[in-house]
């Protein structure tokens, strides 16, 4: 029996230490899944890093060529009112000239009106005078060869 014992007893203890080694080996084989999980997940954030950077990258040359943009925008608005506003002086002192020449120009063409009416009148009155005169003269030509006549 010592040996039979024996023979349980080694029994017993290896599959205690199968048992033992069969938990140390499930525990075991569940972390190395853990960490190639992680692993994957650590690769799959630097992958997921690296776009993102790309992007980052891409999106802050794009920010700086729009804000390049922006500021030849501004600088272009800024010369288009000085522009504006020279502009706009310019065209005030034309406006203020103008309207000094119009009032000269009406007060000439209202002048010159005034003469014309003038002149009229005197027209007027000189062909009023020329008839006059002509038919003073007429009567003067028919009055001399009636007087003519008795004389002879």
């Amino acid at each position: 029996m010592p040996r039979r014992v024996m023979i349980t007893f080694v029994a017993l203890a290896a599959l205690l230490s199968c048992a033992g080694c069969i938990v140390t080996t499930s525990t075991y084989d569940a972390k190395v899944r853990e960490v190639e999980a992680l692993r994957d997940a650590y690769a799959s954030s630097n992958r997921d890093t690296s776009k993102l950077a790309g992007e980052v990258d891409t999106l802050s040359k794009q920010v700086t060529a729009e804000k390049t943009a922006g500021k030849a925008l501004a600088d272009r608005l800024r010369e288009r009112e000085e522009s504006q506003k020279r502009t706009s002086g310019q065209l005030d002192a034309l406006r203020k000239a103008y309207e000094g020449s119009r009032l000269t120009w009406e007060q000439f063409i209202d002048e010159l009106l005034g003469k014309e009416k003038a002149t009229g009148k005197r027209l007027q009155e000189l062909s009023s005078r020329a008839d006059a005169c002509a038919e003073e003269l007429a009567r003067e030509k028919k009055e001399v060869p009636a007087a003519r006549t008795p004389a002879e």
